[in-house]
Order: structure tokens, then C-alpha cells, then sequence
């Protein structure tokens, strides 16, 4: 019939989403050390269901249930790092396509978190004092050494076994200090240490130390042998002889009758059976002599003890 349309016809309406859901993961404190905990926080670009654990990667720790409180747009967590673990670069990761917005799309792609760094491992150490027979008049270099650079390290913080410490330095940042140890004036111990107090120290990232660590053993002997001597026969006449016994606080050497004086008489070679404590020598009068007063002398400078202490007076 030829007759034309009027107007427009419109259908019933429609809905169109085809936006991928997105999001972004946010790790507070990022900079974990020993005890520290950070808030989590994931946000998407609008409401989502089926997000939960099992869609994230997390490096180096572990993630307390993911939640939400508006609805499924922002979601928390609470991030614990792994123990004895440093590592500056840790991400987090979400795998989109787990998660899908109130029209049923899912993300596509990863998400990652901004970075964070974990230490928390402790700073440990190692003391070595260099000389480990310190006699009279010696000194030793101590090296404390670190596992990595710490702060708040002080003589306060070591156990010093008869001796005293220089303060302790480092010119490497921290990791490597040094000090000098003057054993203590008569001394005379085998079993000596140099013991550091841990839990005085922080590394960098703020974790203290554990316990305690012990230096090598190191032996002091700053005492100077001593003699005394001793005339079996105090009273001699004509035709007779004395023991002279000359005993020693230690073993020395270097002892001979260069180092005594005799009074109007000789004496045979000094010697020894018991390894350098016990000396004696027969003693002979000077004929044509009569003398009350007479004494051996012996000069204390020319022996020393197997230190190398030598005698004084």
C-alpha cells in the first residue's frame, strides 16, 4: 500500500559491562625486620567476588586471610615476613583472572605489589684476639667481626678476662671493629676470654643480636719468677762443702753462675732435674778466711720463665 512509518521504535533496555575489574596491592611498612607484621591492603576498581589466598604469591612471609568490610572493593590482610631471611626485593602478586566483578568478568593479567624489604635475620660475630701467650709488657690486637654492619656496639657490651680494652672501633661502616688488650699486671691464668654481649647490638634494619659469643682462649703470665736460696750448712770450717739449693716460684731458663754472686767461696755448676724449678750446686769456702757474714746473691734480671718474664731485683 505504500504507507511509511512514523517515528522511532526502541528495543527494551540493555546493560553493557565489559570492564575487566583491576586492582592495586599496597604493603605498608616496607621495611620488615625481626617481630614486624605490615597491613596488606588490595584495592580493586569496583566490587569483586571469588578473591581469596589462593589467587596471591607472596615472597618471603605469609598472608593472614584476605577480607573485606565495603563490599568487595577493598580487601586487607596482615603480612608476616619468613624468619632469618634478608632480601630487599619482594613483591606480592595477584592473579587477576581469580577474581571477577558483579557482571562475572574476570581480571586478566598480575598485579603487583609495591616492593618491600625483609632482614630478619640477627648480626652475628666472631672474636679473635691475635696473640694468645701475652707475658709482661705485651699487648694484643682484638678483632671483633660482624656478619654485616651494626650499631650501638660498646665496650659496655664485652666481658674482659684480666685485662682492659682500648675502645673499640671500625673504619669499614660497622662490620669490623678493633681494640687493643692489655693483659692485668700478676696475672698468671691459661683460660682467659673475651665474651660479647649480643643483645647490645642492632644491625642496620634495627634486629639486636641473640646471646653471647666467646673470643679464642688466650693465656696470660705477667708474673715474674721469684728465687729463694738455700745453704744446707750454714756453718763451715775447714775441709767441708754445702748443698745450695736455689728454688724458683716457676720453671726458668737462661739460669747459669754468671747470675750469682758468691761470697768467699766457688760453687760448681748450677743444674737442674725437675725442668728449671729446682737448682743446686755444691758450695766450697775460700781457704785462710773467717767471715760470719756471707751471702749468695743472685741477680733475678738474668733468668726468666717459660713466658719470657724475666726476674726483677
Amino acid at each position: 500500500a505504500g504507507n511509511t512509518g512514523s517515528g522511532t521504535t526502541s528495543s527494551g533496555n540493555y546493560t553493557i559491562d565489559t570492564v575487566l575489574p583491576t586492582a592495586t596491592i599496597v604493603v605498608a611498612d616496607t621495611a620488615l625486620r625481626i617481630g614486624e607484621t605490615s597491613l596488606v591492603t588490595i584495592t580493586f576498581s569496583e566490587a569483586v567476588s571469588g578473591f581469596s589466598n589462593a589467587d596471591l604469591t607472596i615472597a618471603n612471609g605469609t598472608l593472614t586471610a584476605v577480607s573485606s568490610s565495603d563490599g568487595g572493593i577493598t580487601w586487607t590482610a596482615t603480612f608476616t615476613p619468613t624468619v632469618s631471611i634478608t632480601d630487599a626485593t619482594n613483591l606480592i602478586t595477584l592473579d587477576n583472572s581469580g577474581v571477577q566483578n558483579a557482571s562475572g568478568n574476570a581480571g586478566s593479567g598480575t598485579t603487583d605489589s609495591n616492593n618491600y624489604a625483609i632482614d630478619t635475620v640477627r648480626p652475628t660475630a666472631t672474636i679473635v684476639v691475635a696473640d694468645t701467650a701475652l707475658r709482661i709488657g705485651e699487648t694484643s690486637l682484638v678483632t671483633i667481626t660482624f656478619s654485616e654492619a651494626v650499631s650501638g656496639f660498646t665496650n659496655a657490651d664485652l666481658t674482659i678476662a684480666n685485662g682492659t680494652l682500648s675502645a673499640v672501633s671500625s673504619s669499614d661502616g660497622g662490620i669490623t671493629w678493633t681494640a687493643t688488650f692489655t693483659p692485668s699486671a700478676s696475672i698468671n691464668d691459661t683460660t682467659n676470654l673475651i665474651t660479647l654481649d649480643n643483645t647490645g647490638i642492632a644491625d642496620l634494619a634495627g634486629n639486636a643480636g641473640s646471646g653471647t659469643t666467646d673470643s679464642n682462649n688466650y693465656a696470660i703470665d705477667t708474673v715474674r719468677p721469684t728465687a729463694t736460696i738455700v745453704l744446707a750448712d750454714t756453718t763451715l770450717a775447714a775441709g767441708e762443702t754445702s748443698l745450695v739449693t736455689i728454688t724458683f716460684s716457676e720453671a726458668v731458663s737462661g739460669f747459669t753462675n754468671a747470675d750469682l754472686t758468691i761470697a768467699n767461696g766457688t760453687l760448681t755448676a748450677v743444674s737442674s732435674s725437675d725442668g728449671g724449678i729446682t737448682w743446686t750446686a755444691t758450695f766450697t769456702p775460700t781457704v785462710g778466711v773467717s767471715d760470719p757474714s756471707n751471702v749468695i746473691t743472685l741477680n733475678n734480671t738474668g733468668v726468666a720463665d717459660i713466658a719470657g718474664n724475666t726476674g726483677s731485683g
